[in-house]
């Protein structure tokens, strides 16, 4: 469409016309464009020519991402898996800000970014290694619960705004064209194009309302605002949240066969120490081996029940709870209001955020 004449441009080649000067004055750009000015409706048949010519490509670069957000929208608010794992957060958030702001019923999703922040006196770990290590060892039925999101690192990538902006144009282009036809029937080629594209386009129309509506449903669904929080916002929460969690997976069964290869060495020296005259000076050194793996068995005694006890009890108790039911707050047990945060759905209260 660049190449279309302007308005001034058509001005100029008409005067030039009526002063009968000569075309073979012109160079061949010229006057081919002093020919291609001439014809009836130049504009909205070129549009018609181009929306006709890109339609197809149109239709497959949008379906995709069509597809990506329904799936990716439908997939995290089905989980049941990714629902534990909110609720394990919340359940220890809860815990760690109990004397600081008392419980709450949910937290905002950017607060998942902040399990990283978190982390323990040595600096070690943080907070999501030790939720990590919670779900393996009392919830392994969820620790796949990634498996159970599809698209989302796509849908992330996409602009619905601008989608459901280009599928807008594709329909003012068939409505265009089929003007066009109905205006002058004798095109049977604008006839084949209507036939064979009319119903590949109503499909694409059905897949961005109900690519709109599964985002809105999953946006409200975790109480936000699908104005505000567009699928470039929402979905990379949850890419970021597993990708951050697979990491610390990882670390946790890294520094485990750490642990297990040092406690064998040691096993294997004090093995040999055995053999040794228990006079010879290196009895100290015998001895200083036999503490440290007497520390390291401790420590591993203690890191294989996560430290969850406390002094009180009180995470042990959460995580026994969250087995048999949905986590609610402890100050919630006599309240009739519906729980925020229960089996069917997560949503903050008074936009609270558990701040971990």
């Amino acid at each position: 469409m660049r190449f279309l004449p302007t308005e001034n441009e058509v001005k100029v080649m008409r005067q030039y016309e009526r002063e009968r000067k000569p075309l073979e004055s012109l160079t061949d750009e010229d006057r081919f464009m002093m020919q291609f000015s001439k014809i009836e409706r130049l504009m909205q048949k070129m549009t018609i020519m181009a929306f006709v010519g890109n339609f197809a490509e149109s239709v497959v670069m949008l379906t995709p991402q069509l597809h990506a957000i329904i799936a990716a929208s439908v997939s995290i608010k089905s989980s049941q898996k990714l629902k534990k794992i909110l609720e394990i957060i919340l359940a220890l958030g809860n815990y760690m800000n109990s004397s600081k702001r008392g419980a709450v019923y949910g937290f905002k999703l950017q607060s998942l970014d902040l399990l990283l922040d978190t982390k323990s006196t040595d600096r070690k770990q943080t907070l999501l290694h030790y939720i990590a290590n919670v779900v393996k060892e009392k919830y392994n039925q969820v620790c796949l619960f990634y498996n159970e999101l599809h698209y989302v690192e796509k849908a992330a990538a996409v602009s619905l705004e601008n989608v459901l902006m280009d599928v807008r144009e594709l329909q003012r282009g068939m409505d265009l064209t089929k003007r066009e036809y109905s205006m002058h029937g004798h095109n049977t080629l604008l006839k084949d194009f209507i036939a064979h594209n009319e119903g590949k386009l109503k499909k694409l129309q059905d897949d961005a309302k109900i690519s709109q509506d599964a985002f809105d449903d999953v946006v409200k669904f975790f109480g936000e605002n699908a104005k505000t929080t567009p699928p470039s916002v929402f979905f990379p929460v949850f890419v970021r949240f597993v990708r951050a969690y697979r990491q610390a997976e990882e670390d946790n069964e890294q520094r485990k066969r750490q642990e297990q290869m040092l406690m064998e060495k040691l096993l294997e020296q004090e093995a040999m120490m055995d053999q040794q005259d228990r006079k010879s000076p290196s009895h100290k050194n015998k001895r200083q081996q036999q503490e440290l793996i007497a520390e390291l068995r401790k420590k591993q005694v203690k890191d294989s029940r996560h430290v969850y006890e406390g002094k009180d009890g009180a995470i042990e108790d959460i995580i026994t709870d969250l087995r048999n039911q949905p986590y609610r707050r402890a100050d919630a047990v006599r309240r009739s209001v519906r729980r925020r945060f229960d089996d069917q759905n997560l949503r903050p209260a008074n936009n609270a955020e558990v701040a971990m």
